[in-house]
């Protein structure tokens, strides 16, 4: 049963619409929070009870209330409903999330990757470092108390400036073991499912069902009327819709024949009639800037990352806001490594294919048989900003690997930036989930600038042009 390892792969290629058939995908996208459960009824209680007791703590008394419902189930684990008892809410009853993980899976999951780094060892070796590192880091995420840790530390670093479009929950973290998270309740949904209930109301309206207003944009894709937008664009475009629909209801609606009788003597009588407005779209580029800008603000000025952004983990706040919830895959990097990628990146925004070389040569170290710079350039374009078809020549990720190694076999990969990639490539698929094109390396620009600019180092060199790329 290959289920941690396999699962997290299937969370990561949900967000790959152009890779998975579409029956598999149904089931990808499920993983994100309704994987299968690995436990019977009462069963998840049971490992809270036990990890607790052997931690030193009474769950009677932690615990005033149980949910056995599971509200969701992941790769490793699941999570439930639960209220602390006041001695642990501060002072009085408070409702809480417990994710508990499934006994036996950190030695399944060490067996399952192990498993595959063996294969590769044989037939596919360069990839044997790259899951080497993604296995080092995968591991960190069966320690739920250094899970509460990096809670602690990236609500620090995040909310003082990012709290007005985001927020991570708090840990409790006198009541966490190494099995068990206790935290904060984040209200909310799914990002996809806060999504599909809105735009299902504004089908509706429209006198259809969501699936039929779908089905209608996709049509639309297809035959060239509409084509895929990037953040600006989506924003705009979301700003003037809503700025229509609020003048159709006001013009041409019932809406001032209300506004009449609500100005008459009449609403004496019967009292006052109710506006109906339309349901306003939501900002979908705000919402994908947001994830871009946060991940920036880690990557470059923290230095601390969370490198599984998949949709599962981001839920969409009654107030607007994104609920940003699982930190299990948090990846601290070194200053030296920050400020190597962010020369990158500025790099591939000038598009100076010689400095994209020398940086993932002399600073990442990445060897390949021929040292083909073309193919050096498009692997960074891929991984660090953008997978259109001017870069894999219109083949889906797998096939557009394949192509690369074939071209030019990999050496050494650069490892120092294999989660940071990752969060590359999930943010983007997160944006094309909503037909939002996405370019991540001119939308770090600013922050791998502004970091360049405080430590000091001119760059790009001078000699190059500065060429500004809409995200």
């Amino acid at each position: 049963d290959m289920r941690g390892f396999y699962l997290k792969n299937a969370q990561f290629l949900s967000t790959r619409d152009d890779f998975i058939p579409p029956q598999y995908m149904k089931w990808c996208k499920e993983t994100q929070d309704q994987a299968p459960t690995e436990f019977a009824p009462g069963e998840a209680k049971a490992a809270v009870d036990a990890s607790m007791i052997k931690a030193g703590m009474d769950p009677e008394r932690v615990f005033e209330y149980w949910d056995p419902e599971p509200i969701g189930c992941a790769s490793i684990g699941q999570v439930h409903r639960a209220v602390l008892r006041p001695e642990y809410g501060g002072g009085q009853s408070r409702e809480v999330v417990v994710k508990v993980q499934a006994p036996g899976i950190e030695r399944r999951f060490r067996a399952d990757i192990r498993t595959l780094i063996d294969f590769c060892t044989l037939a596919m070796p360069q990839h044997v470092k790259p899951l080497t590192e993604i296995e080092s880091q995968f591991l960190t995420e069966f320690d739920y108390v250094q899970e509460a840790a990096n809670l602690e530390i990236i609500r620090k670093n995040i909310l003082p400036k990012w709290g007005h479009v985001v927020h991570i929950p708090e840990a409790v973290s006198e009541v966490c073991t190494k099995e068990v998270l206790v935290m904060e309740k984040v209200e909310g949904k799914k990002l996809a499912d806060g999504l599909k209930e809105r735009y299902s109301k504004i089908a509706a309206q429209q006198g259809m069902t969501l699936e039929e207003m779908e089905e209608k944009q996709k049509q639309k894709l297809k035959g060239g009327e509409i084509e895929a937008s990037s953040i600006r664009q989506e924003s705009r475009r979301t700003w003037l819709a809503n700025q229509a629909m609020t003048f159709k209801d006001a013009t041409l609606s019932l809406n001032p024949l209300r506004f009449l009788y609500n100005i008459s003597i009449c609403r004496l009588i019967t009292g006052r009639m109710e506006y109906k407005w339309s349901e306003q779209l939501i900002d979908l580029g705000a919402l994908i800037k947001a994830m871009v800008d946060v991940h920036a603000h880690q990557i470059f000025h923290d230095g601390v990352f969370n490198g599984d952004p998949h949709p599962g983990n981001i839920l969409l706040m009654p107030d607007g806001r994104l609920g940003l919830i699982d930190y299990g895959q948090v990846k601290h990097i070194s200053e030296e490594t920050r400020v190597s990628y962010a020369k990158l990146i500025v790099a591939l925004c000038v598009e100076d294919r010689d400095q994209v070389q020398k940086i993932m040569r002399d600073e990442f170290g990445g060897r390949s048989k021929y040292s083909n710079k073309d193919i050096c350039y498009r692997l960074s374009q891929f991984w660090c900003d953008r997978d259109t078809p001017d870069v894999t020549g219109g083949r889906n990720l797998q096939e557009f690997i394949d192509w690369a190694e074939a071209e030019d076999p990999v050496v050494e990969s650069p490892l120092a930036m294999v989660m940071i990639s990752r969060v590359s490539v999930m943010i983007r698929g997160l944006g094309n989930a909503f037909n939002i094109r996405l370019r991540v390396a001119p939308a770090w620009r600013d922050a791998a600038e502004r970091l360049l600019k405080q430590k000091k180092i001119k760059y790009p060199p001078s000699r190059l042009r500065t060429k500004q790329v809409q995200v």
